[in-house]
């Protein structure tokens, strides 16, 4: 007689414990473990063995490459992401918080691919006529190729059809709303993701189909479900935004067949997304005049450079502790430059309120935005404004020097191309090309950008 053994598991985070808890000790939600049955039923290993294939091993100088083949989605935006395209037969994640437009993206997606393969779009959240009343929406006069449609929830019928019919393209919205009958629980649970994320997995590589699975968010910003989901696919594309804010970042954390550290900027609006084709005029403000605190900054997402705003305003503060707040940047970041500005250069915020603000609502990570940032909070307390037409680029180090950093060069000629005059940029060993239009300034410390922008109130007077 075979014993019964289950086990609780975390829907958020996979925590597993062996008894039912309120609250998981992990990630501390409530009510998220869910009974998982564990039982293991004997098997006779000695038929299994003689039943399995034998292992093959080859010589790495006897196995033949080839390139992937890669198809056009009709997006530059989401092509450069995977690295030119969608290889054929890969197995795609994209996530995001609700009403950023996954859908929207998967939709447009797979509308455009239709016109060139064989593409079956699965919405277990809607039913077919809804699906077709938005497509009919994002498509226009443009019409439809050679696009099929479902509702069905249930992963096995799904699959068993597949193997009737030949499709290239699977989109599936989304992987917590299918479940698979041989699996105890509810769909979305940790089992059913596991097991339908598997048999997607085995039915996409079989049969060489191309396969775009949405997935959902958790409260934290973390894709819903186990992380063997994240390391099961080919690449995980988060969709980024503000639905306040009228654009959406694409950004890539994992992709076998390509980069990792691009990003694609779209525009949301009655029609569906439109790509940005010059995101560096649309984070800039609709300001036509200088005014102080307000700084320049060029930076590096992945090979594409950006020109973005950076505003900030330091005001007298009586409170105890003043105000920090920040948009755009990491707090820490600010509290970093502040320290050095103070320690290093003799300027002091302790009796400031600091307000920073990355214009456009795009969220900074790279370090080169430090020197503008520290460019804006010395234009702001000094009540000096800056040249609209004067960028800054460089990383602040803990003694006050200007560090280069990656990709100085393709960000200087990105200014260049846009109309700057003058760049303040890091001495270091990059050689720089003169340009005539464009004067590139060297600094070596906080010292000199201190007193460079002292001396703006000089000769704009």
């Amino acid at each position: 007689m075979v014993k019964k053994k289950t086990s609780f598991i975390c829907s958020n985070c996979s925590y597993t414990a062996v008894k039912w808890l309120g609250r998981c000790p992990e990630c501390g939600e409530w009510n998220t473990l869910e009974e998982k049955d564990e039982t293991v039923i004997p098997k006779d290993n000695h038929r299994l063995f003689l039943s399995s294939p034998e292992a093959v091993f080859n010589h790495i100088n006897d196995i033949s490459t080839v390139d992937s083949e890669r198809i056009q989605s009709g997006y530059k935006e989401l092509d450069r992401i995977l690295g030119g395209g969608i290889v054929k037969g890969s197995y795609n994640l994209i996530s995001g918080h609700p009403g950023v437009g996954k859908s929207t993206l998967m939709l447009q997606a797979a509308l455009e691919i239709s016109r060139k393969c064989r593409v079956l779009y699965l919405s277990a959240e809607e039913s077919v006529s809804q699906v077709k009343i938005r497509f009919e929406r994002l498509a226009g006069k443009n019409g439809c190729g050679d696009l099929y449609l479902s509702n069905e929830n249930n992963l096995d019928k799904l699959r068993a059809k597949l193997e009737e019919e030949h499709f290239d393209f699977l989109f599936c919205d989304s992987i917590q709303s299918v479940y698979s009958p041989s699996v105890p629980g509810i769909p979305g649970s940790v089992s059913q993701i596991k097991e339908c994320a598997v048999k997607l997995l085995e039915t996409a590589k079989r049969k060489n189909i191309t396969v775009f699975v949405i997935g959902h968010v958790t409260k934290s910003g973390n894709i819903a479900g186990p992380m063997l989901l994240e390391h099961m696919v080919d690449s995980v594309l988060l969709f980024e935004g503000d639905p306040s804010l009228g654009y959406r970042v694409l950004r890539c954390s994992k992709n076998r067949f390509g980069p990792t550290d691009e990003i694609g900027i779209f525009t949301m609006t009655s029609t569906g997304l439109n790509e940005v084709e010059n995101p560096s005029q649309f984070f800039l403000s609709d300001g036509t005049g200088s005014i102080s605190g307000s700084a320049l900054a060029l930076i590096l997402e992945g090979s594409r450079p950006f020109l973005i705003e950076v505003q900030s305003l330091a005001t007298s503060s009586n409170l105890p502790q003043p105000r920090r707040v920040v948009t755009g940047i990491d707090a820490g970041r600010l509290a970093m430059i502040t320290a050095v500005l103070e320690k290093r250069g003799d300027i002091y915020f302790s009796n400031f309120d600091l307000f920073i603000n990355v214009v456009g609502g795009l969220k900074l990570k790279t370090p080169a935005v430090d020197l503008p940032v520290a460019a804006s909070l010395l234009s702001s307390l000094f009540n000096i404004a800056i040249p609209v037409s004067t960028a800054f680029v460089g990383e602040l180090g803990l003694g006050g020097e200007i560090r280069e950093v990656p990709g100085l060069e393709i960000m200087l000629r990105e200014g260049s191309r846009l109309g700057l005059k003058k760049i303040y940029a890091p001495a270091g060993r990059t050689k720089i090309k003169k340009n005539d239009h464009t004067e590139i300034v060297r600094i070596k410390s906080i010292f000199d950008i201190i007193e460079e922008i002292r001396s703006m109130n000089i000769f704009d007077s």
